[in-house]
């Protein structure tokens, strides 16, 4: 009789609302966690420069999901002119753990072309803190991070022979990693590297190292509410908030139908849906909010147009280092950008105190950027 009964029990599906409240409380807790945070630095607010406001820097997870990004985030975020992080292994995690497709690798390269910004998860998405422990940080690093750099070195677009600039922040598979690891990586190879929520400090601006993120998948049951509690806190205490996210995909999409089998069920519950994520943006621009890729926050630059980036190497901060520092070309005044042929000016907004700006004949079709400069007064 008895396990008939429960028998029973499970067919009648109750204990799925148990499951549910059980995952309901959990995320209760995990927000109020990040709200307490949020408040405790509340009681060390900073000044900020116009570059410096508090903002949000979205990450995105594994690349075995890119046909998701680019299909439902590439347009989302270029018709809100937000630039985010994708972090990417070298392999699918399914389909027999094939490596990227050309395909795959061109869609990446587009979406670095619009300005995102794209940084290593690992060579095959090991789990560094079991990796290191059973072979030792050397290993792990001649297994997931010096692999992942020489790969994307080897890559180029089909069309347009674009290659993937050198990461500069590492974000670890499953948010697992020790104080170990982060001085194997920092500053050697990366200059910031993303875990998951735990008690270190929101990041600033020119942020080095560790930093903590905020998952809001599907998975993590998202609160919007909370969620607001936390943008308006962070907006005060000038602190900003890296959103770690996976897959972007409509509610209506069946995960199941990407035929990837019985391993893929649990990955396929760490998803958020475009709408979230244009009402994220929707609340952060009511804040006065500005949106960075992790580089960003590290206080690296990033650019779009190869010649503009050479040019302020090579003339203006004579440096051969891997990363421009956003400090750096703070103080600078004047550009002189003739007969440079630069197409995209993505990068002038760093230069928050340019007065002067010489551009000539350009084939340059959005000036808008220009209007983040509050000093500059001549444009020739």
């Amino acid at each position: 009789m008895v396990p008939q009964l429960l028998q029973r029990f499970r067919e009648s599906k109750l204990v799925d609302p148990v499951r549910t409240i059980k995952r309901q409380y959990q995320a209760k807790r995990y927000w109020k966690e990040i709200i307490a945070a949020l408040k405790e630095q509340n009681q060390h607010c900073t000044k900020q420069t116009p570059f410096q406001k508090p903002g949000i820097a979205f990450s995105f997870d594994d690349s075995f999901r890119v046909n998701d990004w680019y299909r439902y985030g590439k347009e989302l975020f270029g018709f809100f002119d937000v630039k985010v992080t994708f972090n990417i292994n070298a392999f699918h995690h399914f389909e027999g753990q094939r490596e990227h497709s050309q395909a795959e690798i061109d869609m990446l390269l587009e979406l670095q072309a619009d300005g995102h910004e794209i940084a290593h998860h690992g060579y095959t998405h090991q789990n560094s803190l079991e990796y290191a422990n059973e072979h030792g940080l050397r290993k792990w690093i001649e297994a997931e991070i010096e692999p992942l750099i020489d790969w994307m070195e080897r890559q180029a677009h089909s069309i347009t022979k674009e290659k993937f600039k050198r990461p500069v922040s590492f974000a670890y598979p499953y948010t697992l990693y020790s104080e170990a690891t982060n001085a194997a990586l920092v500053p050697d190879y990366f200059n910031v590297v993303r875990g998951g929520f735990d008690h270190y400090s929101l990041p600033q601006r020119g942020v080095t190292g560790y930093v903590p993120s905020i998952c809001i998948d599907q998975k993590e049951l998202f609160d919007f509410s909370y969620f607001k509690q936390a943008l308006k806190l962070a907006r005060k205490s000038g602190t900003n908030l890296i959103i770690m996210c996976h897959s972007i995909l409509p509610d209506e999409v069946n995960w199941n139908d990407f035929g990837w089998g019985k391993e893929a069920v649990e990955p396929g519950k760490y998803r958020t849906a475009p709408k979230t994520l244009q009402a994220i943006i929707n609340e952060a621009r009511k804040l006065d909010m500005v949106f960075y890729t992790t580089a960003e926050l590290a206080g690296i630059a990033t650019f779009i147009d190869c010649n503009f980036e050479d040019f302020l190497r090579r003339e203006v901060l004579k440096t051969t280092d891997k990363w421009i520092n956003i400090r750096d070309l703070e103080s600078v005044k004047e550009l002189d950008l003739r007969n440079l042929h630069i197409t995209n000016l993505a990068g002038i907004e760093y230069f928050i105190n340019l007065e002067k700006l010489s551009l000539g004949d350009h084939a340059i079709n959005d000036l808008r950027l220009l209007n983040r400069l509050p000093k500059l007064a001549i444009i020739k």
